[in-house]
């Protein structure tokens, strides 16, 4: 926790020209073909079509569930000097949604999340500077001062900064962004319901309540025993699925601030 408490002064003493802040974790996988949250909620029922809920909630298949990796930006004010409460709990929310079946979350699809956060034009606020009209990955605005990256884990196998594949992301990151500095911090075992991102979960979870992610959009491609027959029709259901989940989620705003899943 000290050390956590350690980078945030420093943020704060930089400042939200030099840092961008931002805190991860994997939020809970999300059931493809079932209620995707466990949660009794009120339904409005419409004139026009029938409502119809699943008579059961057995488990289809191995494998039928949506992993999503929340990033979250934290907002760091100006003029903190080095006060900690300048590091907010709020800002942007990028959720990367991917099938737990097919794509796990790895040190490197966490590598491909940053790189498709620093891509995106919605977040250039957070991530890149202009200096003189030309916008970098923040940018140190004077000389020698160091720009500052900081990505906050918990500390999962594909996440813990002491794992190889992860020191390995962490040096391409640092080299492609051209950063000064790049602070990978965990939070001790048991303190991960401290970790900045935590916060936008109840909400992601309050949005999915009374929501079904049909698993067979396309077509069944699942036998009478719940194995696979057909791989492709698999995978496009399953697209098809993230794609409905990113459209409710980028739909929301959470503490003032946009989110984009993807």
């Amino acid at each position: 926790m000290t050390t956590i408490n350690h980078l945030d002064e420093l943020a704060s003493f930089l400042g939200p020209e030099e840092v961008t802040f931002i805190s991860q974790d994997d939020k809970a996988k999300i059931p493809v073909g079932l209620p995707a949250v466990a949660k009794q909620v009120p339904l409005l029922m419409h004139m026009e079509y029938r409502v119809q809920l699943p008579d059961h909630t057995f488990v289809l298949a191995n494998g039928h569930k949506i992993t999503p990796s929340v990033y979250g930006f934290c907002e760091v004010k100006p003029n903190g000097g080095g006060d900690r409460s300048a590091v907010g709990y709020s800002g942007p929310t990028f959720a990367a949604i991917r099938s737990s079946k097919h794509s796990s979350s790895t040190a490197m699809s966490h590598a491909r999340d940053i790189e498709t956060i620093y891509g995106k034009a919605e977040f250039r606020e957070f991530t890149h500077t202009t200096t003189n009209g030309v916008t970098l990955p923040k940018p140190v605005l004077i000389f020698p001062f160091p720009n500052f990256s900081f990505v906050n884990f918990w500390g999962g196998p594909d996440e813990n900064s002491r794992y190889d594949k992860v020191i390995t992301m962490n040096v391409h990151h640092f080299v492609k962004l051209d950063l000064d500095a790049l602070f990978v911090a965990c939070n001790a075992p048991g303190r991960s319901a401290y970790n900045r991102v935590e916060r936008r979960m109840a909400p992601l979870s309050k949005a999915l309540a009374g929501i079904i992610f049909m698993h067979d959009h396309y077509g069944n491609h699942l036998d009478s025993q719940g194995l696979t027959i057909d791989t492709e029709l698999e995978k496009t259901n399953f697209s098809y699925a993230g794609i409905a989940l990113a459209e409710v989620w980028s739909e929301m705003t959470i503490d003032g601030h946009f989110t984009i899943a993807d």
